[in-house]
């Protein structure tokens, strides 16, 4: 059985969001334009502005601002640091994260 070039990108892109979605803590490789970054942004902001708080909403964006403009530091390539901020987002996920799951089968 042969499988086409179209069809086995499909397949890979698939088991990326998949293995995504089982680990919210691993980083896909990707790219964005600052116009897709905006839309994100905005769209992510849409969807949770219902459940932050000021305060929480204040707390994200002190640290986006701060990954930003880590991120814009000439010589800075976060991409060479993808180990050590998976590791940030797990113990997130193991401290705050967890509690929330805790909470909600309550």
């Amino acid at each position: 059985m042969k499988i086409t070039k179209s069809r086995l990108k499909e397949i890979i892109l698939e088991e990326l969001v998949n293995d995504q979605t089982a680990d919210p803590t691993k980083l896909a490789t990707q790219t964005a334009s600052a116009s897709q970054r905006r839309k994100d942004a905005l769209s992510r902001i849409s969807d949770t502005e219902k459940e932050l708080t000021g305060q929480e909403a204040g707390l994200i964006n002190q640290i986006e601002k701060y990954i930003s403009d880590l991120a814009s530091r000439p010589g800075i390539d976060l991409s060479q640091h993808r180990t050590m901020l998976e590791r940030i987002l797990r113990m997130l996920e193991q401290n705050i994260g967890s509690k929330a799951k805790q909470g909600g089968q309550q």
